[in-house]
């Protein structure tokens, strides 16, 4: 089971290396901000709790509560961040039992520590060296083993021999610092009066000057290690790391040699439990090199090809396979030896013709010092032909789904078109159907009010009779565009094209709804170079186009403004434009604009209508093999154009 670890971060690039280390190390890492810290936090849940710098004096309350908690290490800030070493050593202070980590650590020797406080039972404990500390200077000595002991540094001083005397056979140390000179004694003195009792007493001196020390005694002495005053906290810190790491060493050398010897034989067994397994086991195994030579195989290999091991010794791999097989293995040989393990389909001939389909299983392993091959055998010829019965199987019913998706897309569409189709020509007739039969109803009442009041003056009756008569025609007119729309649907509308002159019917579309412009104040102008333009069409449909695009043009423009009607030919054709002053039409709406049903977006300014007209003017065109199209114009407003063909030999 991992060890559950909990790291409270202030943002700390140092918390961020020790993460990574612990996950490394297996362990399973929550990484919260200080500021998730509460009462309810649960640090119990965790065996290891890592704290970093930089976390404010209002949050040490919460933290207290792990006093007594095992395992903690704190993550000390830089020694230049005096801010925050501030708060560090207050924060130190109340959790006195905490591992502290330096930012000069390398990865190595943090690695090295969390795989001790990772560890479980005794041996768990944190194994710290016991410094004794020496100096003449009161003063010196007091700061540097306060700077010790807040590194949780087991510290005793003594300012002369005869006190270190008397330390050293009340206590064990590890580490001696010593100042070089002292009032009666140098340090190499008191290193050889500790030496005596401690044999593997590690020595640090520190001197104001190098060239005081003889280097060359100091280190046939056994000094480790030379520091000039004045000697700042973290040059005290890291040569004393780098002194106890090294007698750490030294002492896990001594452990591992006395180790050594049980490992060995451990392995001896494992290797005889595994040279049994490989020999019994029912996968065919082979050792080849890169050549190809069979180095071993086991007795599952040798029934596999039929040989015996000195026959099996004497081939190479790649001549017992297929040659498309072997070409496939000496290509992932060469390419894969990178990833030191790949998979290769191979099939192995069979005297009797047929072939057996194996699956081999290769990872690459050093052999005596050289690259060697290890692989692993598996007949599949079952799993092929259950992989080709699926693969059929998926076949058909892809295309199955495919079809029926297909159908069913189908059928969902046309579905949707007819339904918004319906509910776009409900909507729509229903409007147009329901306005003027209110006016036609409206003013019957007022007439058959007046009659019965006997208040029934002419002008009033002729009035009413008149708006009756519009909504009538505006009805019949509708009933007519729909009549219309579902002949040419249906192909039966009637269609009798005759020479015609177009301006002559142009004109009379004009005069159609001369009316119109007139209560609108628009005039209707028509420009052309031609008197006389003979195309081959029905004068009807013609006739009714123009009325058509004209009253769409009136209905959409300003009042007092004006349409222009552009009349041109050239030897096959003949180009109508229709120009009003109005609104324009939407870009997005330009290709749709001439479906059945579709009304313009600005129509909601009051303009109103069926969306039919324009629809019956596209399949009347289309009867005459021409196009129409709509744009909308540079100095505003909406063009329709008509390409008709003047030929009267179709």
């Amino acid at each position: 089971m991992s060890n559950k670890v909990l790291i409270i971060d202030s943002n700390s690039v140092l918390a961020m290396r020790i993460k990574v280390l612990f996950e490394l190390l297996g362990s399973e890492v929550e990484h919260i901000h200080y500021e998730s810290l509460d009462a309810d936090t649960a640090f119990s849940h965790f065996d290891v709790i890592a704290i970093a710098h930089g976390i404010p004096p209002e949050y040490f309350d919460t933290l207290e509560r792990l006093s007594q908690h095992e395992k903690i290490i704190l993550l000390a800030p830089k020694p230049e961040n005096s801010e925050h070493l501030s708060a560090f050593s207050q924060l130190n202070r109340v959790l006195s039992n905490a591992i502290v980590i330096y930012p000069f650590f390398g990865n190595k020797e943090i690695t090295g520590l969390l795989e001790r406080v990772l560890e479980i039972g005794e041996q768990a404990q944190l194994l710290l060296p016991k410094v004794l500390l020496v100096d003449h200077m009161e003063n010196r000595l007091k700061q540097l083993s306060v700077s010790l002991r807040g590194a949780q540094l087991d510290v005793k001083t003594a300012s002369c021999a005869k006190e270190v005397e008397t330390l050293i056979k009340q206590h064990q140390f590890d580490l001696l610092i010593c100042d070089f000179n002292l009032e009666q004694e140098t340090g190499l003195d008191i290193f050889d009066v500790v030496r005596q009792v401690h044999v593997n007493c590690r020595c640090l001196l520190m001197t104001s000057r190098e060239s005081q020390v003889d280097m060359l005694k100091a280190i046939r002495q056994g000094v480790e290690d030379v520091l000039t005053k004045p000697v700042d906290e973290n040059s005290l810190l890291q040569s004393l790391h780098k002194l106890w790491q090294t007698e750490l060493l030294r002492r896990h050398n001594q452990e591992l040699v006395e180790r050594l010897q049980d490992t060995v034989d451990a392995l001896i067994e494992r290797d005889s439990l595994l040279r049994v397994i490989y020999k019994h086991t029912p996968d065919p195994i082979m050792l080849f090199n890169l050549k190809g030579y069979v180095i071993e195989a086991n007795d599952a290999c040798l029934n596999l090809f039929g040989l015996t091991a000195e026959e099996l010794e004497a081939h190479s791999i790649f001549n017992l396979f297929e040659r498309q097989s072997v070409a496939v293995l000496q290509g992932c040989i060469e390419t894969s030896l990178i990833a030191r393990h790949f998979d290769c389909d191979l099939v192995l001939p069979r005297n009797d013709g047929l072939s057996i389909p194996l699956m081999g299983t290769f990872i690459e392993i050093d052999h005596h010092g050289e690259i060697a091959l290890a692989a692993i055998f598996k007949n599949v010829a079952h799993l092929k032909r259950k992989q080709q019965l699926l693969e059929e199987a998926k076949e058909v019913l892809e295309a199955e789904v495919q079809a029926r998706t297909y159908q069913l897309q189908s059928a969902k569409d046309a579905a949707e078109r007819a339904n918004i189709s319906k509910s776009e020509f409900l909507a729509n007739m229903s409007h147009e159907l329901r306005t003027p039969m209110h006016s036609i109803l409206s003013f019957a009442r007022f007439g058959i009010d007046k009659l019965k009041a006997k208040e029934a003056p002419i002008d009033k009756l002729n009035k009413y009779l008149s708006r009756i008569e519009t909504s009538g025609e505006r009805l019949l007119m509708l009933l007519n565009n729909l009549l219309d729309l579902s002949k040419l649907d249906a192909g039966r509308f009637p269609f009798n094209p005759s020479n015609n002159n177009f301006i002559s019917l142009l004109q009379e579309g004009i005069e159609d709804v001369s009316g119109s412009a007139m209560e609108k104040g628009i005039v209707i102008n028509l420009h052309t170079d031609d008197q006389s333009l003979v195309v081959f069409c029905d004068r009807d449909q013609m006739i009714q186009v123009v009325r058509n695009l004209l009253g769409n043009a009136l209905k959409f423009s300003p009042d007092n403004s004006q349409v222009q009607v552009y009349l041109s030919a050239d030897d096959s054709k003949l180009y109508l434009t229709i120009c009003d002053q109005g609104v324009g039409i939407p870009h997005d709406e330009l290709e749709h604009i001439f479906d059945k049903f579709a009304q313009s977006s600005k129509t909601n300014s009051g303009a109103g209508g069926t969306g039919l007209g324009l629809a019956i003017c596209k399949e009347f065109i289309l009867l005459h093999k021409g196009c129409i199209y709509a744009r909308n114009s540079d100095s505003g407003g909406a063009e329709f154009v008509i390409e008709l063909p003047k030929s009267t030999s179709d």
